[in-house]
């Protein structure tokens, strides 16, 4: 599989994200509920093309995001890809939203194992981490579901943020 390849899950297509989809992203990301925990204000339209523009030609970069849709209704649920690849320290920075819809419907729990495999297969790293705002009680309980922990920050940021962390040895032990 190439990264920029779309794929499945039981309820959800995958696919890189393309112009046709600026209205979802602007609502996603200009959205103030939705921005609640993010290290970034609320966006405007041009900075919704810029985060597409981004994230456009993803395989052997150092950064990708896919579009998540539901699989019956074509419906725009979130977005999920990894950024900060260091593959010096071979650890990458994974993230995800999910429109406020959708929330603690379980889609969280169903598209990050497909992005973990992703970045232990296609990127070689030993080490996933998420950042996340201290109050993001949601999206902790989420991961700390798969296997992440908390930890020492694995990259510094300007912003108080809760680092956690999956390393390959403990995923692939699970199974």
């Amino acid at each position: 599989m190439r990264l920029s390849e779309p794929f499945e899950t039981k309820r959800m297509k995958f696919r890189l994200l393309h112009i046709n989809d600026i209205e979802a992203i602007y609502r996603q990301f200009s959205d103030p509920e939705m921005c609640n925990y993010f290290s970034e204000p609320p966006c405007d339209w041009e900075e919704a093309k810029g985060i597409i523009e981004h994230y456009k030609y993803p395989d052997g970069k150092d950064n990708l995001r896919y579009g998540m849709f539901d699989k019956e209704t074509d419906a725009f649920i979130g977005t999920c890809g990894y950024h900060y690849w260091d593959q010096k320290l071979s650890q990458v920075e994974i993230g995800y939203d999910i429109w406020k819809d959708y929330w603690k419907q379980g889609y969280v729990s169903e598209a990050l194992p497909e992005l973990i495999n992703i970045c232990y297969e296609h990127l070689g790293v030993d080490c996933i981490y998420i950042l996340t705002h201290p109050y993001n009680y949601a999206s902790m309980a989420s991961v700390s579901k798969l296997g992440f922990n908390i930890c020492e920050p694995c990259r510094n940021t300007d912003e108080e943020q809760v680092c956690m962390k999956l390393m390959r040895v403990e995923w692939y032990d699970k199974e």
